[in-house]
């Protein structure tokens, strides 16, 4: 592909951004009191507020005689979840990043602050359209996109959000996300081109889960395989024990130890006669490094059955788990990932999340839109050719939905070894 031009460096942020997302600082200590004579203090220039023209909308005074675009960013900044405040935060700063990185002098920043519910998203989506906002970045949550959605459509704004719920993509919503069901049909794929043909979910019956479970099914049917066990659970370890027990229990011999050297020292083949070759596993943290193991002890050995993942592997600190070493996830470029974090870090000093790369992403996006001769159309938006952001390569479908260029990885003790790159271009008759 060629990569998009338009994205220029920014040398300042609005003050209206600073001051609609509620970030103060730290009060100076009080001053040492001397004694002094009297002295007249100076006249202070009254400090100019920005303005809204009914015309044009909101109009900063540095800003004031150019020709500006206006890019609102909804986040639940007051949710009364600590994680959904920690995370707006660092979208925020994630986007401001990308708005002196990648930004021309015209674009601004508006934050609004969704609340975390649909009445505060709701509220920030009409106070973007009263500022004349030309693109909405955000919200978070899928029934705020919802309702933003329906706003910005009336309005004639597009949004750019960053639900994984696909339900509310499409008539100008689209969702810079990942979604699980991406990442299932990348990793499905490749699994299926190594030999398996039978595969299995073991995993939580959520939306989330749910989701998985029926883009394996739909993707293991495309590539001529099937889905042939499943097993949900709702619950702790004791409900996952004894899903895993539904899964698994007299299906597999366990394996000897002469059996495991042997296999350790061979290259991993799907074993013909297996009742499932690969299982799914849709979960993070510590609930995958418990479920592993509860798999193991039913003589599911990853040696034989390979264990795949979701995003949520996308964590090192599954490393330690060797339950877990061997198994396949679909995830985007690590090394440009990790040239983000290192930026963002040094920056704030802190570390940024898996998806605050999203609020980069989305500033440099709407930079680049903002530069270029369709603006912020559907059009440009849904460019066949895609764009390329921190996390690879993207673009977005008629529906709204994102195509991402996503490489396969492999859990091992000391890393996440890639055992195949991510696609440095789209196939234009996949669109």
């Amino acid at each position: 592909m060629t990569q998009k031009s338009g994205l220029r460096l920014l040398a300042i942020i609005a003050a209206a951004t600073l001051s609609a997302c509620g970030t103060t600082s730290t009060p100076p200590p009080p001053p040492v009191v001397i004694d002094l004579p009297p002295q007249v203090a100076p006249p202070v220039d009254p400090v100019e507020e920005p303005v809204i023209d009914e015309a044009v909308g909101l109009v900063p005074p540095h800003m004031e005689g150019r020709q500006t675009a206006r890019v609102a960013i909804l986040l639940p900044f007051s949710s009364e979840n600590s994680g959904a405040r920690a995370e707006s935060l660092r979208l925020l700063r994630a986007a401001e990043l990308a708005l002196f990185e990648r930004a021309g002098s015209n674009l601004l920043l508006i934050p609004k602050d969704t609340q975390g519910t649909t009445e505060g998203a709701r509220a920030a989506a009409m106070a973007a359209f009263e500022d004349g906002a030309d693109l909405i970045l955000g919200p978070l949550f899928g029934q705020s996109v919802t309702v933003v959605g329906q706003i910005a459509r009336r309005a004639g704004i597009p949004v750019i959000a960053f639900s994984t719920d696909t339900d509310t993509a499409g008539n100008g919503v689209y969702l810079l996300s990942f979604p699980p069901e991406l990442e299932v049909a990348r990793v499905v794929d490749y699994a299926s081109r190594r030999g398996v043909e039978r595969f299995a979910y073991l995993g939580p019956q959520s939306r989330y889960g749910m989701a998985v479970n029926n883009a394996l099914r739909t993707n293991a049917e495309l590539t001529g395989a099937s889905l042939t066990r499943e097993a949900f659970y709702t619950g702790d370890v004791e409900a996952m024990a004894s899903a895993s027990s539904r899964l698994a229990r007299g299906v597999f011999e366990p394996i000897t130890p002469e059996e495991a050297l042997e296999l350790r020292r061979s290259e991993w083949v799907p074993n013909a006669d297996a009742p499932f070759q690969a299982v799914m596993l849709p979960e993070g943290s510590t609930r995958l490094r418990t479920l592993g193991p509860l798999l193991i002890s039913q003589a599911v050995d990853p040696l034989i059955v390979r264990f795949l993942g979701t995003g949520l592997w996308n964590d090192e600190d599954l490393l330690r788990e060797p339950a877990l070493h061997g198994g396949w996830f679909a995830g985007p470029d690590r090394a440009s990932h990790q040239r983000f974090e290192d930026s963002y870090e040094a920056a704030y000093g802190s570390e940024a999340s898996n998806i605050a790369s999203l609020g980069y992403d989305a500033v440099a996006l709407a930079a680049h839109l903002e530069g270029g001769e369709l603006g912020f159309s559907r059009e440009a938006i849904e460019d066949p050719e895609g764009f390329l952001g921190i996390d690879g390569l993207f673009r977005f479908s008629h529906s709204g939905v994102i195509e991402r260029g996503l490489a396969i990885y492999e859990v091992q003790s000391n890393g996440f070894r890639e055992i195949e790159p991510a696609p440095q271009t789209f196939d234009p008759l996949a669109y």
